[in-house]
């Protein structure tokens, strides 16, 4: 999550797929109340649009929003425990050591003014309502809008019932234009089209038309369920199907009818349209959480009466009619369910020996996807695998419950965590996943095999969140398990661990024998993945020892075994140690040199939540560049830059990168390893601060604050190439007196993120007027941008809360 004095508001809103119809009313009063409350929920059955309408009111918001607008989808999370972790999620909020959660997001939202969307409440609603209760009590300009079919029950919080669609004159004698100026038709009309593009609205059909809109109650999702069918079923005949199959329908006004019960008619009316066979294979597809994929399907699906080879023809039947939705992202298809359409095949199979066969084989498929990731992760496309496993956590959290409650599931619970211990720890799911490893391990008896790569994960996350009494704890008893029974990559890793705490708590003595010992096992193993790890930390304790020539030997070693590898990871790693030892040797051209490389590794790095078909080679796929894969190595050799520029004397460089550095260890919520010296780091900056003074040296550090980490990324690379970005600190006073006192007020809302146009709108004043103001700001303190107006303006406490307006 991260806030900005000029360009789009941030949000992480979902672009709509197709057409929104309508409700330009409803929306025009949702955005009214959500203006004057703190807690706004929309209410209403499933299948009303309350998902709908909550996203398109929060995009047409957003861009009023200082910190934009942010929705946290609900719909597949089963635990309620997590819905803190979810919403932190979805807010880029990281987990921080030795804090909660709940405390975390208070935290990081307590000064922001933004809108957070909670939608599909109702089966988490108390954890909802308690979440929503602490973030608006602690943050004074937070607005949160929530979709749920019943209310949260917080104190100040406001309901608004989504009504049906706009319906035709029931009277059925309007004309043409007449019925088309319903919402409900034009939805009907509009969906039709998509599957029959010569579809129209006709004297000949438009009654049937108005009459399938009544008798569905002018409901969203039965309508768009009645007008799919339109490719294979005339208007009029499914009128008629609606009054034959749906006794509920038949007997009176539609619009008497509870909703939940129009709702589950059109859901059995639409499963009565199946075949057997695509009836079953609906109730299985219930299983999967979060969407899947067609190798995935045909693996859960086949069986007990359904060919592999028939899977895909009754899933096209099912995305015909709209009870499963396709979408096509790198050129692969992934397939999801209304989560009202989901929760109707899980009801209709809950209790058979059928869906428990389903859930056994969705367990068998993913808990294979997970080990096969496993090792992965520590090859040359990790990114892929990244990408994948963050597309089907929600299936794997699934697999995990199965697993858990199944008879015959202890050993698949094991194996299934001790897959996912490395994906928890590099993304950043410290609480969830540590609670998983936690629990396997109170539930496992004796020394299993498959238990000590389940210590390690609970030694690494624990140490993650500041435990290191837990974390040694659990990787002395992984150490004791692996040698009970013989598990030598195991005994390598706790070793390796153990001498990595050790090193935090700076007892050399006792690090050197564990590490020394640890790279050996790895080097019989030939395991060159771990064997790279190893020499890294112990070329960290050699720079501890102050051994420099010993410490370059084991991180070039450790860069050349990674390479040979292929593992983006540990060679951006390797780099950034390199930088290190170069810089305390005095080589900046060196030390530039390595931390360049390890940033542009970084930067190029690409995390990809896409689609990849288990039968198809990984080499080839690509998706969208990120620059967070890694961040905790970005940060570093950020910090390492900074030392480069002041070495060079390029010390508002310096000042802008420490800044960044800085920005950046606060929102992973850590500092920087021991290992990377705090002491050279202090020193550096206080180099800086003396060559520039503390007013030059705090503006150009506010500057790479406000920077976002593909920017700073691109300001430390530019800056180490000689043409950075321009760093204008301005002059040493930007004193109170330097600027009028309306002046004043105008940067105030430049921090606010606020353009031209809107600060004279707020200012009553002509926009010409608004621009001046901000050029003579710009003038009189020397700065270059908006964003070190903010930076200046922010300091000095001149920002002022602004709600949605």
């Amino acid at each position: 999550m991260t806030s900005s004095g000029t360009g789009p508001a941030p949000h992480n809103l979902p672009a709509e797929l197709t057409t929104f119809i309508g409700r330009r009313r409803e929306i025009a009063q949702v955005k009214a109340f959500v203006s004057r409350t703190r807690l706004l929920t929309l209410i209403g059955a499933g299948g009303a649009g309350k998902s709908r309408l909550a996203l398109r009111v929060a995009t047409e918001l957003v861009e009023s929003v200082p910190d934009g607008a942010w929705i946290v989808e609900l719909a597949s999370l089963a635990d309620p425990a997590l819905v803190p972790q979810r919403t932190a999620a979805a807010l880029d909020v990281p987990e921080q050591p030795g804090r909660g959660v709940d405390e975390t997001l208070v935290e990081a939202l307590r000064s922001k003014s933004l809108l957070l969307v909670l939608d599909n409440c109702e089966h988490l609603a108390e954890t909802c309502a308690d979440l929503a209760g602490r973030l608006l009590r602690s943050c004074p300009n937070l607005r949160i809008l929530a979709t749920s079919r019943t209310p949260l029950g917080v104190p100040g919080e406001t309901l608004w019932r989504v009504p049906s669609l706009s319906l035709p004159d029931p009277a059925g004698a309007a004309s043409v234009d007449e019925v088309e100026r319903s919402e409900a038709v034009r939805l009907f009309v509009e969906r039709a089209r998509a599957g029959d593009p010569a579809f129209a609205l006709t004297p000949d059909n438009a009654a049937a038309v108005a009459q399938v809109c009544h008798r569905l109650d002018g409901m969203p999702l039965a309508i768009e369920l009645a007008a799919a069918r339109t490719n294979v079923l005339s208007v009029e005949q499914i009128a008629a199907r609606l009054d034959d199959r749906f006794g509920l329908l038949t007997g009176g006004s539609a619009a008497g009818l509870p909703r939940h019960q129009t709702l589950r008619a059109t859901m059995e009316w639409s499963d009565g349209l199946l075949a057997e066979r695509e009836r079953t294979v609906l109730r299985r597809l219930s299983v999967f959480a979060g969407g899947w994929t067609l190798d995935a399907a045909e693996a859960v699906c086949a069986g007990d009466g359904v060919e592999r080879a028939e899977v895909l023809d009754a899933l096209s039947r099912l995305v015909d009619g709209s009870l499963v939705i396709a979408e096509t992202r790198h050129g692969a298809a992934r397939y999801w369910m209304l989560e009202t359409v989901r929760q109707y095949g899980r009801d209709r199979s809950a209790g058979t020996d059928d869906a428990d066969r389903t859930r056994r084989r969705h367990l068998a498929w993913y808990l294979a996807l997970a080990e096969e990731a496993d090792e992965g992760l520590r090859g040359p496309h990790e990114a892929l695998w990244l990408g994948r496993l963050e597309t089907e956590h929600d299936n794997l959290l699934a697999a995990l419950d199965c697993a858990r409650t199944g008879a015959d599931g202890e050993q698949a619970e094991v194996r299934l965590v001790r897959a996912l211990e490395w994906f928890w720890h590099i993304v950043g799911y410290w609480t969830e996943g540590r609670a998983r490893l936690e629990a396997v391990l109170a539930r496992a008896g004796g020394a299993s095999a498959l238990l000590p790569k389940v210590f390690v994960g609970a030694t690494r996350l624990a140490y993650r969140q500041g435990d290191r009494l837990r974390a040694r704890a659990r990787c002395e008893e992984g150490l004791a398990v692996s040698r009970r029974v013989g598990d030598r990559s195991g005994e390598a890793c706790c070793l390796l661990w153990l001498g990595i705490l050790a090193m935090v708590e700076d007892d050399v003595d006792r690090a050197a024998p564990l590490l020394e010992e640890s790279l050996a096992l790895y080097r019989a193993l030939q395991d060159g993945w771990w064997t790279v790890e190893a020499l890294s930390f112990l070329g960290s304790l050699a720079v501890m020892r102050g051994d420099y020539d010993r410490a370059r030997a084991l991180h070039e070693e450790s860069l050349a075994v990674a390479r040979q590898t292929g593992n983006r990871n540990n060679i951006t790693t390797a780099l950034r140690n390199l930088g290190h030892l170069a810089l305390r040797r005095g080589d900046d051209e060196r030390a530039a040199a390595y931390y360049s490389e390890s940033l542009q590794l970084c930067r190029n790095a690409e995390i990809v939540t896409v689609v990849v078909d288990s039968r198809e080679p990984l080499e080839g796929r690509s998706g969208a560049p990120a620059v967070l894969l890694l961040p905790g190595v970005i940060t570093e050799c950020l910090d390492g830059l900074a030392r480069v520029a002041c070495v060079r004397g390029a010390y508002e460089d310096a000042a802008a990168l420490f800044g960044a550095a800085e920005a950046s260890l606060e929102s992973l919520g850590g500092q920087l390893p021991l290992w990377s010296d705090i002491a050279e780091h202090d020193r550096y900056t206080a180099a800086a601060r003396t060559a520039l003074g503390d007013a030059r040296f705090a503006a150009a550090r506010a500057q790479g604050r406000a920077m976002t980490l593909a920017q700073a990324v691109d300001f430390a690379l530019a800056a180490t190439a000689g043409s950075p970005p321009p760093v204008r600190a301005g002059r040493p006073a930007g004193e109170a007196g330097a600027l009028t006192a309306r002046e004043r007020e105008v940067a105030g809302l430049v921090a606010q993120g606020l353009t031209n146009r809107e600060i004279a709108a707020a200012l009553v004043v002509a926009e010409r007027t608004a621009e001046t103001h901000v050029q003579n700001i710009l003038n009189k303190l020397g700065f270059g941008s908006r964003a070190q107006i903010a930076a200046w303006a922010a300091e000095r406490g001149l920002t002022k809360p602004v709600g949605p307006r």
